[in-house]
């Protein structure tokens, strides 16, 4: 995945998760913000959390992450409710750090996140 600011690169990291997941995204507009705390001190630990945290409420509480922003605390997770007869069609256990090395190149970050299903 890639984005061109930490916040987009974790943002499509999350979106990439819940795709593949549901196999596609559902339509409901978000509903409320979850905060991501502690909020970890380097890039690749955000990441891995920011997309564990998202796994969790996706499975746990049956709310679609749909991005990551960041906030005057640290960094949210926008959610939207799982629409009701919608199932995950795949269960993630979690992201790893496995071989986990964000770097940027050419104005942008790029990452290999390693799912572990």
């Amino acid at each position: 995945m890639w984005g061109h600011t930490e916040e987009e690169l974790i943002s499509n990291a999350v979106l990439a998760a819940m795709t593949l997941s549901l196999g596609t995204l559902p339509g409901p507009a978000p509903s409320r913000r979850a905060a991501i705390r502690p909020r970890p001190n380097d890039l690749t630990s955000r990441l891995v959390r920011a997309v564990n945290e998202a796994l969790y409420l996706l499975y746990a509480r049956r709310e679609v992450a749909v991005r990551c922003e960041r906030t005057r605390r640290g960094a949210a997770l926008v959610l939207a409710p799982l629409p009701a007869g919608v199932a995950p069609r795949l269960e993630i256990k979690a992201a790893t750090y496995h071989d986990l090395r964000p770097i940027r190149r050419g104005g942008r970050l790029r990452a290999i996140l390693t799912l572990d299903v």
